[in-house]
């Protein structure tokens, strides 16, 4: 995907544009947690997503927020270093082991937490700022960071979302 970024994203002039994306924001993050919560508890520990455990794949979206959060931050100041993609992978696959047997309850409950500093992040930026740059470090480019609000709080969900779908697009039967 590098340089290149095939995503449709909405201005985000206007307080009900800025409560749309509020509202999916929210929404993904309640699939992704019905979807954590619907696999069966033994299961949360082994490896299921591209070798991640779902433990893994919630503690990065977490930590990613985060990240991200502040990344956007920095941006809004002038700096938006971009972030090679060997980083950022070697970055990922430690994590991923770093994530591997976190307690989900923690960080389910970091999620739900998390969720209001972002959402309040949207909803208080100032529309001049809109349009500095941020390097975007899946796409590994330079966007504006009206797009940035959308491509790592929306976007990075959702796209993990469909990553764990594809894999949970099963039944678990029972043992009763």
């Amino acid at each position: 995907m590098s340089g290149e970024v095939n995503r449709t994203y909405r201005f985000l002039d206007t307080q009900a544009d800025r409560e749309a994306l509020v509202a999916e924001i929210r929404h993904v993050r309640r699939a992704v947690l019905q979807l954590v919560d619907d696999v069966p508890r033994e299961k949360w520990y082994e490896p299921r997503y591209h070798n991640w455990t779902p433990a893994a794949m919630l503690g990065h979206l977490h930590l990613m927020d985060n990240f991200l959060l502040f990344w956007l931050q920095l941006a809004l100041v002038g700096i938006h270093p971009p972030i090679p993609a060997g980083l950022r992978d070697g970055f990922n696959d430690l994590m991923a082991e770093v994530f591997r047997k976190r307690v989900m309850e923690t960080t389910i409950n970091s999620v739900r937490r998390n969720e209001a500093r972002v959402t309040d992040f949207v909803m208080r930026l100032p529309v001049d700022r809109f349009t500095r740059p941020v390097f975007a470090p899946v796409a590994q480019t330079y966007i504006t960071v009206e797009q940035g609000l959308q491509e790592f709080f929306l976007f990075h969900w959702q796209d993990h979302l469909q990553t764990m779908r594809q894999v949970e697009d099963m039944h678990y039967e029972s043992n009763e």
